[in-house]
């Protein structure tokens, strides 16, 4: 095989957006359509840089008297003659353009963890989206059937569940498409999979804060304790959609949904901070009765509810 060079154009990102070989010297690259590389970028030359071999094998890069120039990155030098070596990246216009030998090491293999996970095998099944679908529906149904002061029909049931139940596909479509545009293909039964896991891990975390509050009267701490599951359950949601839409590192993806998920929490206990500042005749805790078992803490005596009573009138005047 002959002298041979790769030129690659590179997006911004640095990812590869168009990759020729180079095996015919003199090579020219430019704007014009006689160009050997012909790069559709209107702040380059019609013949921007010519690409020869000396005697010694070394190839020549030359640029042809360009009224905007070539540069060698990073440190962004102009240049007009140049040998280049088994790595060069220039700029030329606005575009980045990456020569490489054939003898230029490329990177290790990236290790595909995702389709070797056994998480990958049971959420891209559809008997898995069936299965926890159906324990989605029947969670949330539950949840509204219990959580309900007035009288409860059928009808009304089945809406409140599909209320929920209809977020999911469009939820997990607009992550099948993010993934289609960014790690080329949907993956939707795993995202919906994902959305589903989100929805039940939510109920339940709702409910056992509740009976947490009910059972040592701490209203206070379960808030927190909430916001705590509300950001951890966010974060392995966000985790297990980027890790299927999107062709990151999994230490980036778990760096994303972190701040992520913190985010939510300082946004969640900033809510529930404001909300506290003003008087409201809401009840600070759910209405729902619960078995009197699970009451772990011991009940006031009703003298010191009466006593508290007759301290709000001065309370709310110091406040006011």
């Amino acid at each position: 095989m002959g002298p041979v060079i790769i030129a690659e154009v590179l997006e911004k990102s640095g990812k590869v957006h168009e990759r020729i070989k180079l095996a015919q010297f003199p090579a020219v690259l430019g704007r014009g359509y006689d160009s050997d590389l012909i790069v559709n970028d209107e702040f380059i030359s019609a013949q921007h840089v010519r690409i020869t071999l000396d005697d010694a094998g070394q190839f020549i890069l030359s640029d042809l008297g360009t009224e905007n120039g070539t540069y060698l990155l990073p440190e962004m030098r102009p240049v007009s003659t140049l040998v280049l070596g088994a790595d060069t990246v220039l700029r030329l216009g606005h575009t980045l353009l990456r020569l490489r030998r054939p003898d230029c090491p490329v990177a290790p293999t990236r290790i595909d963890t995702l389709t070797h996970s056994r998480f990958a095998y049971y959420a891209t099944s559809n008997a898995t989206l069936f299965f926890i679908a159906l324990l989605m529906l029947g969670i949330v149904g539950f949840n509204t059937y219990q959580t309900t002061v007035q009288q409860l029909t059928f009808s009304k049931l089945i809406l409140d569940i599909l209320e929920i139940a209809a977020l999911v596909p469009v939820w997990a479509g607009i992550w099948a498409i993010l993934g289609r545009v960014f790690a080329h293909h949907t993956a939707y039964v795993s995202h919906a999979v994902i959305a589903c896991l989100g929805v039940i891990g939510f109920f339940i975390a709702d409910t056992l804060v509740e009976y947490y509050a009910f059972g040592f009267s701490a209203q206070f701490s379960a808030d927190i304790l909430f916001d705590l599951l509300f950001g951890l359950l966010a974060y392995g949601v966000l985790y297990g959609h980027l890790r299927f839409a999107t062709l990151l590192a999994p230490r980036r993806i778990g760096l994303v949904a972190a701040s992520t998920a913190i985010g939510l929490m300082a946004l969640s206990a900033f809510t529930t901070y404001v909300q506290g500042l003003d008087f409201n005749d809401t009840l600070p805790y759910p209405p729902e009765l619960k078995p009197a078992q699970f009451r772990v803490v011991a009940e006031k005596p009703l003298d010191d509810f009466i006593h508290a009573a007759e301290k709000l009138p001065q309370q709310i005047q110091q406040r006011n």
